[in-house]
């Protein structure tokens, strides 16, 4: 997120004063994290590839006793190896459950592999010093040989690798828990991006104001994209410090994978530098053209509930918040996703509920928390608690004009997408809408929308 650059804390010169600075561009990484010392592997599995190959890793598991709400005992540390030599960490954030955590290993060369994962005893919390491995499941996800029609492949061996913030180590926090790509066309161009969901954010945008504008406590960040035209890299680019898109000239690890290291207490990037730790999430493909971004959660619960309680952790959750870095449970909100196109404009909600007098207001009252962007976007609404689906009568969307001007502005093409709650388990349900038709509102005015009965 956006943060002004007084707030910003960047961990670049930490990075290069600690750690090391890379060789010229394409060389070979000097940087690459040696293994730890561990204890006899936890699991073992054995890849025989009749070719080169980009190889995933579905790894099972869990951390008795561990809770990513509990300061101390947050969760166990895997590390796993690839012949011997260190390849990522893999952070139990789902705590005692037992989870699938699906990771990406790199190019592999034809022949046999041994992959191994063991506790990485040093890097996992106090109280949280076993983890137990149910299964692990290599797999070549998608074939490199031939067409690529859909660039399944080619999404896969170009996804990034990411040295974790050294002031993440033993805190925590900032957690990268999912990593999407999109295929987009720009005229003859086809771009590459790479999106990863961290748990939370240490600095720029306000916890209530994460809800109140995007509908989440989560940090969702653009990390690279790769421009292809007919058929050829012309361009490959990163979300440097203070957002600024930057050209990638940095190393590469297990083939074509860009390496990057988060830099930044807002979780933006840098091509200079690494760290002890790296990941490798498994990017998934989605379609977000008339999606959010937070969608790609809602297919995945359990990030919802690390989310959740990590600003528990952090004491950003409270039954009577009284700041703008404090929000109620997550689960005492309605979501709300809409869509339009904002011309000199902003809009926010209100939610209305049976029997009840007075609206719940997604701003707050506040103009800042109102959202000027337009395409598809997600807001926050808490409700009281213990309010149940079926009391929420109606939502009514308000057009106002934009912070930075006086008056005018318009609402165009708007639209309610979906309203959303988290049941008591994370997950995501939909309640019923009635039919509705797009509306274009001038500041000042509004537009109702009824839930079906």
């Amino acid at each position: 997120m956006r943060t002004n650059s007084g707030r910003l804390r960047l961990c670049l010169l930490v990075f290069l004063t600690v750690f090391c600075a890379p060789l010229p561009a394409r060389a070979q990484n000097p940087c690459s994290p040696s293994g730890p010392k561990t204890t006899a592997p936890l699991a073992v599995e054995t890849v025989e590839l009749k070719d080169d190959a980009e190889v995933a890793l579905e790894i099972e598991a869990r951390s008795p006793g561990a809770s990513w709400a509990r300061k101390g005992s947050e969760a166990a540390a895997l590390v796993v190896t690839v012949d011997g030599v260190y390849n990522q960490d893999v952070m139990l954030w789902a705590g005692d459950s037992f989870y699938r955590y699906s990771i990406l290993l790199g190019r592999l060369p034809k022949g046999s592999h041994k992959v191994s994962v063991a506790l990485n005893e040093a890097r996992s919390a106090a109280g949280a010093r076993r983890a137990e491995v149910k299964s692990l499941r290599a797999d070549v996800p998608y074939a490199l040989l031939g067409a690529d029609p859909v660039g399944l492949g080619f999404a896969v061996a170009h996804a990034p690798v990411l040295y974790a913030r050294p002031n993440t180590f033993d805190h925590f926090t900032d957690i990268p828990l999912l990593m999407y790509h999109e295929v987009l066309r720009e005229g003859d161009d086809v771009v590459f991006r790479y999106t990863v969901v961290f748990s939370n954010e240490d600095g720029g945008t306000q916890t209530a104001a994460l809800f109140a504008r995007w509908g989440r406590g989560t940090d969702i960040e653009w990390v690279y994209e790769t421009r292809l035209r007919e058929g050829k890299v012309v361009a490959e680019t990163f979300q440097g410090v203070r957002h600024e898109t930057k050209a990638f000239n940095g190393q590469r690890a297990s083939g074509a994978h860009p390496l990057l290291a988060v830099a930044s207490d807002n979780n933006n990037f840098s091509d200079l530098a690494c760290s002890a730790v790296r990941f490798a999430p498994m990017p998934v493909a989605v379609r977000l053209e008339a999606a959010t971004r937070e969608s790609v959660m809602d297919l995945y619960p359990q990030t919802y509930r690390a989310m959740t309680e990590e600003l528990q952790r952090e004491g950003r959750i409270s039954d009577t918040p009284s700041d703008i870095n404090t929000v109620a449970d997550p689960r005492e909100y309605l979501y709300v996703e809409a869509a339009s196109e904002q011309a000199g404009a902003a809009v926010a909600f209100d939610v209305k509920l049976k029997g009840r007098e007075g609206v719940f207001k997604s701003d707050m009252g506040e103009p800042r928390l109102r959202i000027e962007r337009s395409g598809h976007y997600r807001t926050g609404i808490r409700l009281p608690k213990g309010s149940a689906a079926d009391s929420i009568e109606s939502v009514t969307a308000r057009c106002h004009s934009h912070p930075a001007t006086a008056s005018g502005g318009t609402c165009r093409r708007l639209k309610l997408v979906r309203v959303l709650i988290l049941k008591q388990d994370f997950t995501v349900q939909a309640l019923p809408l009635q039919a509705q038709t797009e509306a274009t509102l001038a500041a000042g005015e509004t537009k109702l929308f009824r839930l079906a009965p």
